[in-house]
Formats: structure tokens, C-alpha cells, sequence
């Protein structure tokens, strides 16, 4: 394990500190929003407990008018607070800039190596490959469309653009192995190995899925064979396990995984090195991952990209290893702390959210509306009911309340059942009569998000760094498309690898 360092005092780890500092300086003021369960929204009396200079506007603005603002608009028709353009403008500022095309985006420890090479194509001609494979490997590209079988657009993108930079992660650390944790179907795990020519072992905890990745894998492998010769082929190998974050467990599936690289591929113990590798991760996985990473002298870079932060287990709960805050400087502050409802709301896209207001492409928004009322006729009912489970409605303008109670509440006792007295009550009826102030509300929350996983994700970026281990950090994918777009990566430099 590296050992841990003093403060790295480079300008982007001292900015990250900074950074987290003052985004914890505004949810101490409105980070009540994000603690809101929306489905309070009218037990609570939510809107009431806006700041007073913000509801004459709140309440007479559209939501489509309300997303363009959000997204930069500043109307000239419109007088707006003062403090909500302030609070606007400070969550821009403080946020990860998300856009993937802005060199500017990438947060970079000065002691991280640039590792993005200008063409990764040029990675598949590795050093041990003779003249023909080189060859095949090369014609191997200009079949992609094998590789798409069975991959929607969103994984295609993300596919993309992150094996490009695992396998240059892969060639700075001379790694010839890489371990595909959370693998699902192993589509990333088919293009590090067949395009890049890596060792690649998944390890993917739902077996069904395993088998089908197995599946798949040989028949691409039969496919391309008929069109590519001379091509050696490193099928990827699979272990169906749950990574577990204790040390005793790690140690047993490192053990696994190098004998696989040392049998399976022929490798001797001095290359059986290799890259962790994590396409969305959920919740704790992904610390478990960086904790490994930490550890394992055998490990020679990680690239996560990160995702479900509401099941993330917090310093405050019963687990001795918990998924948030990892680094020193977030565990040792008093300010730190992050609710479930904040972390859930962290995973929503605001882009994408944005987009839907301005195109009035937000109707079915009012079952936000319906639940919050439903709330309070089941309350009414048994206060046992309360935040209780009931079925997910798919709600369109057209639909009722009384139809989406009698849906939702199918599996719940009659007796608690909405009548119709409660589905016609005065106080009922005003309330879905305000449904676009839950849209505006919600909004409200979306806007301060950003802030939640920018905390997360420095928070990781100086975990790494605290441990002498060079971060970084950079969206990689479309937001809109894939909003969990932030690649934290770090390759341990050849003194620790040796």
C-alpha cells in the first residue's frame, strides 16, 4: 500500500479542498431542499418554508420558463431574487464542469501523469506482438460493427470512450491484465481484449449474467474469425463473485484472479499485474474498489466510473467500512454530512432535466403531485403508512387521480384505500391544483445536485491523493446521455509497481 502523504499542495488538490469547503458553506443554508422528500410536499407545507423573496416569482413562473432560467436564461421580463440568481451562479461555479468536450474540464493531481495518448489505436501493438498479430489486430478495427451486437446506444458511448482510456492507463503502467469488476455482459471487457489485446478477468456477482457474457463472447470470437485471420484470441475470463471489502475476502479473489492471468493466459507472476476497471460501480463497490487499489501492490491503475451514491453507506452507519467520506480531509471535518434523499437526488441528470421543462415536455411531472397527495389520505389512514411502498404509475396528463390511487394501491388493504370522500376533499383537489409548484420545487432540487456528487467525487479524487496516488478526474461521456459521466482514474508509478 502506498503510503499516506502529507496534503498534496498542488493547485488542483488544494482547489478540491476548497471546493468541498464551500459547497458544504451552501447546503448548510439550503441544503434542506435536498433533504426534502418530495412526497412531503404537502405534509410538510414545503413550499412555505422557501425563502419569502422567492415565492412571488416561484408561484406565477412556468416550469418551462423556470428550466430555460435554470439552464442560463436570464429573462428580461422577469425580476428575479437576488439571492436565487446568487445561489444559481455559486452551484454553477462550485459543480464539476460536466461538459466532455471542455479540455478545461479535467481535474488533474500535478503529480499524475498524462496518460492519454494521442491515438489509442496505437496501444493494441504492444510490445510482445509479432508482425501478423500486430496486423490482425489492426484490420480488427475496422469491423466495430461486431462489437455492437446486443449494445444499446448509451453503452456504446460509454464503451468508447472508456476503453480508450483504460488501455492507455494499461500501456503507462505495463499492465498487460485488467480486472473487470461489476461486469455485467462484459461488453467493455469484449473491447479491452479483442481491441486492445488485454488479459481481461470479470468478476460479476449475478450469475445469469455472467453465462450470457460467456455466450457472447464466443460468438463474437466466432464472427470475427471469419473475417479477421492471424488474430490470436484471449477470450475473457469470468468469476461469478461479490467482491467483498474485507481484507481476508480481497486477499481469496486476488489469489483467484492471478491464477487466472498465470494458467488461463499464460502469464508469468511478474505480469500478472493488472488494472482494476469499473463502469458504474454501485454505491459502496466503488470505494471498495479504491480501497483495493490502495492496498494491492499488484493492482497498477484504477478507472471507475461511479453511479447509485444513495446506497452508499455513511460514516454515521453500523459498517466498520463505509462508502462515504473516504478521505482524510473529509473524515476529519465536522461538515461532511450527506442524506440519503441528497445522494438519491445526486443521480438524477440535470440536463436532461432541464431540457424536459424547457420543451413543456412535462406533464406526466404531476404524479409527483398525486403521490404527495396520496400521502396524506394514507397517513390519515395509519401513520404506519408513511414514505410506505406502493406501485410505480406510469401517470400522463390524461390520467386521473382516482385513477392512479386505485393503481398505486392496489396491493395495499382495502381498508386504507382512498374512498371517494378523500379523492374529492376540497383540500385534495387544491392540492393537485398546485402541482406545478412540486415541478418548481423539485427543480429547485435538481439545480443544487451537482454540489452532492462534486462532494463525492472530490472527496475520492483526495482519498487517491492522500495516499500518494495521483489522481484524476474528467467527464468522459455525453452527460445528457449518460449522466454519470465523471472517469476517476490513477496509475501508480513504476517505483510502486516494482
Amino acid at each position: 500500500m502506498a503510503a499516506p502523504v502529507a496534503e498534496c499542495p498542488c493547485g488542483a488538490c488544494a482547489k478540491a479542498r476548497v471546493t468541498i469547503r464551500q459547497i458544504f458553506d451552501v447546503l448548510n443554508i439550503y441544503g434542506w431542499l435536498l433533504d426534502s422528500y418530495v412526497v412531503d410536499f404537502f405534509e410538510q407545507q414545503s413550499w412555505q418554508k422557501l425563502p419569502s423573496s422567492w415565492k412571488p416569482v416561484l408561484r406565477t413562473v412556468t416550469p418551462d420558463e423556470f428550466g430555460n432560467w435554470l439552464a442560463g436564461d436570464i429573462s428580461r421580463t422577469r425580476v428575479w431574487p437576488l439571492s436565487l440568481l446568487a445561489l444559481r451562479r455559486v452551484t454553477k461555479d462550485l459543480q464539476l464542469n460536466r461538459d466532455h468536450q471542455n479540455s478545461k474540464s479535467v481535474l488533474r493531481c500535478s503529480r499524475a501523469k498524462r496518460t492519454e495518448c494521442e491515438n489509442s489505436k496505437d496501444l493494441i501493438l504492444g510490445n510482445d506482438d509479432g508482425r501478423a498479430t500486430r496486423d490482425a489486430r489492426v484490420a480488427l478495427w475496422k469491423h466495430n460493427n461486431h462489437f455492437l451486437k446486443h449494445v444499446k446506444i448509451k453503452k456504446r458511448h460509454e464503451i468508447q470512450q472508456m476503453a480508450q482510456i483504460c488501455a492507455d492507463c494499461a500501456q503507462e503502467s505495463n499492465a498487460k491484465c485488467v480486472v473487470d469488476v461489476g461486469a455485467g455482459m462484459g461488453h467493455l471487457a469484449r473491447s479491452l481484449a479483442f481491441k486492445y489485446g488485454l488479459c481481461v478477468t470479470c468478476i460479476e456477482q449475478d450469475a445469469p449474467l455472467s453465462q450470457r457474457a460467456q455466450k457472447w463472447d464466443k460468438e463474437l470470437s466466432i464472427s470475427l474469425a471469419k473475417h479477421v485471420s492471424g488474430l490470436p484470441i484471449h477470450l475473457p475470463r469470468h468469476v461469478s463473485a461479490k467482491l467483498e471489502n474485507s481484507n481476508s475476502d480481497q486477499t481469496e479473489t486476488i489469489r483467484q484472479i492471478r491464477e487466472i492471468f498465470i494458467n488461463d493466459f499464460n502469464l508469468n507472476e511478474e505480469r500478472s499485474g493488472f488494472g482494476i476497471v469499473g463502469l458504474h460501480p454501485c454505491g459502496d463497490l466503488a470505494a471498495t474498489l479504491l480501497r483495493l487499489y490502495t492496498s494491492r501492490q499488484e493492482a497498477r491503475f484504477i478507472c471507475i466510473v461511479g453511479c447509485c451514491y444513495m446506497k452508499l453507506t455513511l460514516e454515521d452507519s453500523a459498517s466498520a467500512l463505509h462508502g462515504y467520506p473516504l478521505s482524510k480531509y473529509l473524515s476529519s471535518s465536522t461538515n461532511r454530512k450527506l442524506s440519503y434523499t441528497a445522494l438519491e437526488v445526486a443521480c438524477h441528470a440535470i440536463e436532461s432535466h432541464c431540457d424536459r421543462l424547457r420543451t413543456g415536455n412535462y406533464e406526466d411531472l404531476i404524479v409527483h403531485a398525486y403521490r404527495a397527495a396520496l400521502e396524506t389520505i394514507l397517513t390519515k389512514y395509519d401513520e404506519r403508512l408513511r414514505h410506505s411502498q406502493v406501485r410505480n404509475v406510469k401517470v400522463t396528463r390524461s390520467m386521473t387521480f382516482e385513477e392512479y390511487c386505485t393503481r398505486a394501491t392496489a396491493d395495499l388493504e382495502p381498508r386504507v384505500r382512498p374512498k371517494d370522500s378523500d379523492i374529492q376533499n376540497p383540500q385534495i383537489r387544491f392540492h393537485l391544483s398546485q402541482w406545478q409548484r412540486i415541478v418548481i420545487f423539485g427543480a429547485l432540487r435538481t439545480m443544487l445536485a451537482p454540489l452532492v456528487e462534486t462532494a463525492v467525487l472530490l472527496d475520492r479524487f483526495l482519498y487517491l491523493s492522500e495516499n500518494n496516488l495521483s489522481p484524476t478526474l474528467k467527464p468522459i461521456f455525453d452527460a445528457k446521455l449518460s449522466p454519470r459521466n465523471f472517469l476517476l482514474f490513477s496509475v501508480k508509478s513504476v517505483e510502486l509497481n516494482s
